[in-house]
């Protein structure tokens, strides 16, 4: 309202008119995210009156336990979710992946958000109070590098959110504190102080309480606890494991149930894609053996990670001696991994599971092994060419070595052929980044991002996100996955277009301009005193004949770990790469609701002449001077040869 006294009631009226509507516009992806009907979360209908500067920090146990961050500006609450909670220590940078606005009712919420739900799984207020920015916050927040002063209850003092690098669909943030009296190296504020600011309530407490209705009392906004009693706080003690689970799932404890009842359902939704009546037979008796493995699981309560219990082997063997498979199998109980007793024949019944998941990415590639036919910790080997005797479902493939022979290479294209890697003793499945039909032609780039020994996995998550930033600036979409061990591979499916020397030209490029512009964090060098607290960008999978580990493939280390796909929204929420094993994949892919890598095979994109111009290089320029090396190598080689002669 022009020329308003900024006292005047229809100005006043005027101006919140203004922020509520700028507010409802902000909250339109809050609310449609959310069934109001369903979960007590607030859906910011009142109007901001009061233009203030609260923060608070809730702690939620969702799928995973995280710390949601959240400032107050222009009438909605801006948020990040920070997987590992805020830190005191200023050394200490933590991820924090920004989320949609929240309405300022959601300052002090604290419940349970219910099964089904957006989020679902119990909320306490961790900390609250006040918040000051240092200049213009709007201004600092679209340039990536807010600074801001905090007066809480557990945190005080100056505090940075830096963006690392550009914005999109889920940025990436850094959380951490400044240097001033307000900081501590040695106190562990999470740890420390686990209650809420607000009820004096642990998530443990609260999820112990389902019949507990939990909502907001700001003051003005109508809302009010349930009238249900309230219990007396639970003793240290009787939360019980199933209480702590309830905390970490969302959900308080709904009985026990079978982790093979899940290995089931995984198996009949999941089945393994194969050809023929063979493969349909196979199939069918992997339903069997996993319906088999149900009945004989023992009960027991999932743990808060979402591990059930250890399958029972009942009559599985049998089940899987069973599969028709048109070839023998052997040995089904001998242990392969002593930590746990997992058998050759669970090992078989795993794969059989997580065939139709697995076979996109395995199916018709080239392969090398390493097989282990007395188990894991006993002499193993690597193998890339079909040995004598070798079962039928093992395809032979023809390929030019590169001094002009050809070799007969492994492929698979159906569960047999998997199954048939398994009697064979393998443990681990690689593959090359082409496939059997053009061999010469790759058309998948893996980046393995591969952390010195005792740096955070944080770090490892961070730079697989700024990797897949970086990728998209060169217009091309990229997929992660763990790799069973400390490091994370990107994957950017390629069209068959380019040869192999362009292939691993790009990737190099592309991980060289990393290193150059964040060389305190990032190394291309392969030597260990060249690595030491950084984290090795290893482009070399992308020549020929190298490999990489198989989306599902265990690996031949303890506790039988699998490498997974998984989505970039889990990484920025936190991901344990530890729990996934041949024990918990299952039950993850009987419980997803889509493939985290759907789509992969159908995108189309090509390495660019506008993507080489924006690494410094020309298309076939890296190339050349790679095969022109490797040129000089062959003949250098059959020099010696020859006068070795």
């Amino acid at each position: 309202m022009r020329g308003c006294a900024p006292w005047h009631p229809a100005c006043i009226r005027s101006s919140v008119m203004a922020r509520t509507s700028a507010a409802t516009t902000k909250l339109a992806k809050y609310r449609s995210m959310r069934d109001f009907a369903q979960t007590p979360e607030p859906s910011g209908e009142r109007s901001p009156a009061n233009a203030g500067r609260s923060f608070v920090i809730q702690k939620h146990a969702a799928r995973r336990l995280h710390y949601d961050f959240r400032l107050e500006h222009e009438g909605v609450l801006w948020s990040w979710s920070v997987p590992k909670g805020p830190s005191r220590n200023p050394s200490e940078r933590r991820l924090a992946v920004r989320t949609e606005d929240h309405p300022l009712d959601y300052a002090d919420f604290e419940g349970i958000i219910p099964p089904g739900q957006y989020g679902s799984g119990t909320v306490i207020v961790w900390d609250h109070g006040t918040w000051e920015p240092e200049g213009d916050a709007g201004e600092a927040m679209r340039k990536g590098r807010l600074t801001f002063t905090i007066k809480g209850e557990k945190l005080h003092g100056r505090w940075h959110l830096v963006r690392t690098r550009g914005s999109g669909r889920q940025e990436s943030w850094l959380l951490f504190k400044g240097r001033d009296d307000a900081a501590s190296e040695t106190v562990d504020v999470v740890e420390a102080h686990p209650e809420s600011v607000q009820s004096g309530r642990t998530l443990e407490e609260v999820a112990a309480a389902p019949t507990r209705t939990w909502k907001s009392n700001r003051a003005g906004s109508g809302s009010q606890e349930a009238a249900a009693k309230e219990e007396p706080a639970t003793k240290a003690g009787k939360p019980a494991k199933a209480a702590r689970a309830a905390a970490a799932s969302g959900k308080a404890s709904t009985g026990k149930r079978t982790r093979g009842a899940r290995a089931a359902k995984a198996a009949r939704s999941k089945a393994a894609t194969s050809k023929a009546a063979r493969g349909r037979k196979a199939k069918d008796a992997a339903e069997d053996a996993a319906k088999d493995a149900a009945k004989d699981a023992p009960e027991s309560a999932p743990d808060a990670k979402g591990a059930g219990a250890e399958p029972a082997g009942g009559n599985l063997l049998g089940l899987v001696a069973q599969l028709p498979l048109g070839f023998a199998l052997s040995s089904l109980d001998k242990v392969l991994f002593p930590e746990q007793g997992l058998t050759k024949g669970e090992l078989i019944a795993y794969l059989a599971v997580v065939a139709e998941w697995m076979l996109p990415h395995v199916a018709r590639r080239p392969l090398t092994l390493v097989r282990c036919p007395e188990g894991r910790g006993k002499p193993c080997f690597f193998q890339k060419h079909v040995l004598p005797g070798s079962p039928e479902a093992i395809l032979r493939v023809p390929i030019a070595e590169t001094d002009g022979d050809k070799s007969e290479y492994m492929a698979i294209e159906d569960m047999p052929g998997l199954v048939a890697l398994a009697q064979l003793g393998t443990l681990e499945i690689h593959t090359w980044g082409s496939h059997i039909d053009k061999p010469e032609r790759p058309d998948l780039l893996v980046f393995d991002l591969d952390p010195d020994v005792g740096l955070p996995w944080d770090r490892v998550a961070l730079g697989a996100l700024e990797l897949r930033r970086r990728l998209r600036e060169l217009g091309l979409e990229s997929f992660v996955k763990t790799t069973g061990g400390k490091g994370l591979h990107v994957a950017v499916p390629i069209e068959r277009r380019v040869t192999w020397d362009e292939f691993k030209a790009f990737a190099k490029a592309v991980v060289e301009a990393l290193e150059r512009d964040e060389p305190d964090r990032y190394t291309t060098n392969m030597g260990k005193v060249h690595r030491r607290g950084k984290i090795f960008l290893d482009y070399l999978r992308n020549g020929r004949n190298a490999t990489f580990i198989a989306p599902y493939s265990v690996r031949a280390r303890p506790n039988a770990p699998v490498a997974v796909p998984i989505t970039w929204e889990e990484l920025a929420a936190g991901v344990d790469p530890a729990a996934f094993t041949t024990r918990t994949v299952p039950k993850r892919l009987g419980e997803l609701k889509e493939d985290p890598w759907r789509g992969i095979n159908e995108t189309q994109q090509s390495i660019t002449a506008a993507a080489w111009r924006a690494l410094g290089g020309k298309p076939g320029e890296a190339a050349q001077t790679a095969k022109s090396a490797r040129a000089r190598r062959a003949s250098a080689s059959r020099t010696r040869t020859r006068r070795a002669a």
